[in-house]
């Protein structure tokens, strides 16, 4: 029997509406992405990230920084006198690689460098270094910062790297209030028979009297009718000698030979010796006292330290 062209045309039309319609991804048209989960042979579900490939327009994680890490930095003893006691450098290390620490002095008014100080390899832990001011050369006078750096080197969250500095070469010798007197008190000013060789500062009787600069202690004596107990320092690395008169008795901590760092006590003002009320009688002698040497007005020097 013959088949009908109207049968095989209904039947082929039959078996296309019999098959699935593919789901539609939207409106836009395109394929929705599959909902099964991914084949155990790898890879990732339709449009997530694949592990270890960055995203697209998205920079990758930087690397997280590794070095050592200064924690801590402070200056003990801010301001600093020439032949003085030392200034110590404390700092904390934090890390697991030993750095090389250099520690850079800069002009305090425009941080310009003054010089630079190695101090070598340091591992972690705590530090201690001393500074005078004199490692490269005696610095000059004047205000600074001490900066602390390194290659590798990493400043903590809560750490300075920079810490204050004032260095002075003389220091004032009283170490408490004082007066300048009147025109009587100055060098010069007319006495019995002489002149005036030194500046008189009036002060509270006690008050400490400190070397004005480091040396060594020339002379610890006596005159009852004239000086009183008195002290003669021979300052180091320069042609002065500095006297101190009418010092309180019993107050001298220190004899002769001694050797004395700038801003040590070495007695206190007194009314010893030929002395009309409390203060101290001050000279400064250039090329050595009362061999060879003269006197000098001593005020422009005390109003220099004085500032």
């Amino acid at each position: 029997m013959r088949t009908s062209p109207t049968f095989l045309v209904c039947a082929a039309a039959l078996a296309v509406a019999s098959l699935p319609a593919p789901a539609l991804a939207g409106d836009g048209g395109g394929v929705a992405a599959p909902e099964d989960p991914p084949s155990q042979a790898g890879g990732g579900r339709f449009g997530n990230h694949v592990p270890g490939k960055a995203e697209p327009g998205r920079p990758k994680p930087r690397a997280r920084r590794r070095g050592t890490l200064l924690t801590s930095f402070q200056l003990r003893r801010k301001r600093l006198y020439l032949h003085g006691r030392s200034a110590r450098v404390l700092f904390t290390l934090s890390g697991r690689r030993a750095v090389r620490i250099r520690l850079h002095v800069l002009s305090a008014a425009d941080r310009s460098r003054v010089a630079t100080l190695d101090l070598g390899e340091r591992k972690a832990g705590e530090h201690s270094v001393p500074f005078t001011g004199q490692e490269a050369g005696v610095l000059p006078e004047g205000r600074y910062l001490l900066h602390i750096a390194g290659r590798g080197l990493r400043r903590g969250p809560a750490a300075s790297s920079t810490a204050e500095l004032e260095f002075s070469h003389h220091v004032f010798p009283v170490a408490g209030g004082y007066s300048w007197g009147n025109e009587g008190s100055r060098f010069g000013a007319p006495r019995d028979g002489h002149r005036h060789q030194g500046h008189d500062l009036a002060a509270a009787e006690g008050t400490p009297v400190v070397a004005p600069r480091g040396g060594v202690v020339e002379a610890v004596q006596y005159q009852a009718r004239g000086a009183g107990h008195y002290v003669v320092l021979d300052g180091e690395d320069e042609d002065r000698d500095y006297v101190f008169m009418h010092l309180r008795s019993g107050s001298i901590p220190v004899a002769e030979g001694d050797r004395v760092r700038t801003g040590q006590r070495i007695g206190e003002v007194g009314n010893t010796g030929r002395s009309f009320g409390a203060h101290l009688h001050f000279e400064v002698w250039v090329g050595g006292w009362y061999s060879g040497g003269e006197p000098i007005d001593p005020l422009p020097l005390l109003r220099a330290w004085a500032a």
